[in-house]
């Protein structure tokens, strides 16, 4: 069986110890030579790595019984980019989908045609969506998705929480007055169900929830973005839990000349206004803890959990407040880390894996064992290794950092940059006069990244350095998207 999660605290900071299992639970021997296995994914919505201390559930049921990846990293940390990278296990570049809207971006720009489910399809699975789609879904466009055998994406009141459309594969569902996780819960079930019944084939099974996302009011045209909305039962559960943000030593820090200008001069981020969202995000991932470990029952009682590969992951993290920014879209650890969880057949139980990953390499590891056929060269990496092998090297040296601009006036990318174990870099075409403006982050002196050292005379050689190789991942594809390097020098302090 397979089990990964990223970014999972450890167990001294478990505030719900009562849900902690005593025993370790067992892991499922490798499948046999040729077998598919069944795959489970679990995404949520703008969730921060260390959001995953509060869903005790999850790391008992799939961290404790499976892989954590505590360095898992979203390349382009925008909603709709990272999704059509799992989907197409592409870098931005390469999927032409950069952003969340047009021209730059979403659901418009994704290539319909060749995608993840079709090939998993044609090696002999079943296949479904639930849930939160790339943004801009719409099912009447032209090229329509293929691959599914059964596609439920939100189609109206997607942010609403309460009030909802779904697609239902063609026979369009409504809800009124429910609650979005509940009910994905349940579709859960009845998708397992149906393919229960028909065949023994395997299947692949795509759960996207909303939660932590910030909730949306309905015929609202100004100001109707909110904190999410939590299911009733959790509600005020964790508003006297202090948001770790506010700990941090970049928490409402003034952006000075070493930061782009879009951070500087920024009011302060209003400590209340903080505190009342991150009790709203913790909330309303309570339900998507309990749905979890409702899934996992599920498989167990159908006797699948041995031969699924069970993947609990976000698309993106999210700014609390640090360097007095509220969202993603930034190069900063709290917007590109996210969670990531993998149980399965053969992987290793209740192990951690320090190395760096990123959210294409789950695609190409998911092809990868179930023996589907990519229509072209993934830009991931297969970590089958380091998930059955105690000691396997590092699956990839670094990452592109990338993040489209918005808006049909500013310039195509926000920025471009590279990050490896140590290093952040990032740089954007415009600084506001229109001239470069460059960000490097040595993270193992400076994990809040506060100190821009790009004109530190001591990192000029690890400057030049990552300049080239940020430069050559802007043109990558395939293999060339995780090239051989070797670590770069430490400064000359």
């Amino acid at each position: 069986m397979l089990a990964v999660v990223v970014g999972a605290p450890p167990a001294v900071l478990d505030p719900v110890a009562a849900h902690r299992s005593p025993a370790r639970p067992a892991a499922a021997p490798p499948l046999a030579p040729g077998s598919q296995p069944n795959v489970v994914v679990v995404m949520t919505d703008d969730m921060t790595a260390s959001d995953l201390r509060w869903m005790p559930r999850t790391r008992r049921l799939l961290g404790r019984a499976g892989t954590t990846f505590t360095d898992a990293v979203s390349p382009n940390p925008v909603c709709c980019p990272a999704r059509a990278a799992f989907i197409t296990g592409l870098e931005s570049h390469n999927s032409g989908v950069w952003s969340n809207q047009p021209p730059t971006g979403g659901y418009q720009a994704l290539n319909r045609r060749r995608l993840l489910p079709l090939w998993l399809k044609r090696a002999g699975y079943r296949t479904a969506f639930l849930g939160k789609h790339l943004n801009g879904y719409r099912p009447d466009q032209p090229r329509p998705e293929r691959g599914w055998t059964f596609h439920d994406p939100l189609l109206r009141g997607i942010y609403s929480y309460r009030n909802f459309t779904t697609w239902n594969d063609g026979e369009p569902r409504s809800v009124e007055d429910g609650y979005v996780t509940r009910h994905l819960t349940e579709s859960t079930g009845d998708v397992l169900r149906r393919f229960e019944r028909r065949d023994a084939r395997p299947f692949f099974l795509w759960v996207a929830h909303l939660a932590p996302h910030h909730a949306h009011r309905n015929d609202c045209r100004r100001g109707c973005w909110e904190p999410p909305r939590p299911a009733r039962q959790d509600r005020d559960d964790f508003a006297d839990t202090p948001a770790p943000s506010r700990s941090s030593e970049a928490f409402n820090r003034e952006g000075g000349a070493d930061k782009p200008f879009f951070l500087r001069d920024r009011d302060p981020r209003s400590e209340d206004k903080v505190q009342r969202l991150f009790a709203r995000r913790i909330e309303s991932l309570q339900s998507v803890d309990r749905s979890v470990a409702a899934t996992i029952e599920q498989l167990r009682r159908r006797g699948e959990l041995g031969r699924t590969l069970v993947v609990f992951t976000s698309d993106n993290g999210y700014l609390l407040g640090e360097h007095r920014y509220l969202g993603k879209r930034l190069p900063y650890e709290a917007s590109v880390r996210v969670p990531l969880l993998v149980r399965g057949p053969g992987v290793r139980r209740g192990a951690r894996v320090d190395h760096l990953v990123t959210t294409p390499d789950l695609t190409r590891t998911i092809t990868r064992l179930a023996g589907a056929r990519p229509a072209y060269p993934l830009d991931g990496v297969n970590l089958r290794r380091v998930l059955t092998r105690r000691g396997a090297p590092a699956p990839r040296p670094a990452t592109i950092l990338q993040t489209g601009g918005v808006g049909s006036e500013v310039p195509a990318w926000l920025y471009r940059g590279y990050r490896d174990e140590r290093y952040t870099y990032a740089r954007y075409p415009d600084d506001g006069s229109g001239s470069p403006y460059e960000e490097l982050y040595d993270r193992d002196v400076d994990p809040s990244q506060i100190d821009n050292v790009a004109d530190d005379p001591s990192y000029a050689v690890v400057l030049r350095q990552v300049r080239n190789r940020a430069q050559a991942l802007h043109d990558c594809s395939g293999s060339s998207c995780h090239p051989d390097w070797e670590p770069l020098p430490a400064p000359s302090l």
